[in-house]
């Protein structure tokens, strides 16, 4: 979770900015307030609308009572969206995810998006994980990692995940139809992006590369080539 500390600070901060924005009004008005009802110096009247010095008279008695109302309801608020993320951490990733950029997305937590998805997270890559099984995830999620629980086929996963700015995507479903879909949406989605698609049927090698994917690996043909390397003549 240190890991995207200041990824969670900036989405604590959009989400309180409206809080912080009635505090700053508030603020001002006790100021100006101050500053001409009770004919303070403009340091005085703002040293007492941020409550660091007292100032006696009724102006100060209304002024702390309902700033007490407001400075209680905005706590209240912060209080409740930290609730509410620990309560849903699926929002809470996917919340980070949202904010990931020059990333991998990684599409399917298999046998093989496992291995991956460690890796990146050893060598410290940023990564976003999109996969439809929460269980399968549960122990990502309990660690606050940018983890999309949705999925790929649809367009509102990839887009949360950070499609337009990722460096590469790595397809590792076993649905064809998941790795022909995905495919074409990233590439409208994303120019640049180095896309992987692993495909079990050569018979849709062409078909993935006419739809953008840079490397497309065949389970068979691979399994060829560690064959052939074995039977060559030494």
């Amino acid at each position: 979770m240190r890991r995207f500390l200041w990824i969670r600070v900036r989405i604590f901060l959009r989400q309180c900015r409206w809080g912080f924005a009635l505090l700053g009004i508030w603020f001002a008005l006790g100021t100006a307030a101050f500053r001409h009802v009770d004919h303070l110096p403009l340091s005085g009247a703002f040293l007492s609308a941020v409550y660091l010095r007292v100032h006696s008279g009724p102006l100060w008695e209304l002024y702390t009572f309902w700033g007490q109302c407001v400075l209680f309801g905005i706590v209240i608020s912060i209080f409740f969206l930290q609730a509410v993320q620990r309560y849903d951490p699926q929002e809470g990733c996917r919340m980070i995810a949202r904010e990931m950029k020059d990333h991998v997305i990684m599409i399917g937590y298999g046998h093989l998006g496992v291995r991956i998805v460690n890796h990146l997270r050893r060598t410290s890559r940023a990564y976003v994980l999109i996969d439809k099984d929460p269980a399968a995830v549960e122990h990502l999620l309990r660690s606050g990692e940018p983890v999309v629980v949705g999925d790929a086929k649809e367009e509102r996963s990839l887009l949360d995940a950070g499609v337009a700015r990722a460096q590469m995507v790595i397809v590792t479903s076993n649905d064809i139809e998941t790795a022909l879909l995905v495919t074409k949406r990233v590439r409208e989605r994303n120019k640049n992006a180095r896309i992987v698609v692993r495909c079990f049927m050569d018979e849709f090698v062409e078909i993935l590369e006419s739809l953008g994917a840079d490397e497309v690996i065949s389970s068979s043909k691979s399994a060829f080539n560690e064959i052939a390397a074995r039977l060559s003549p030494t």
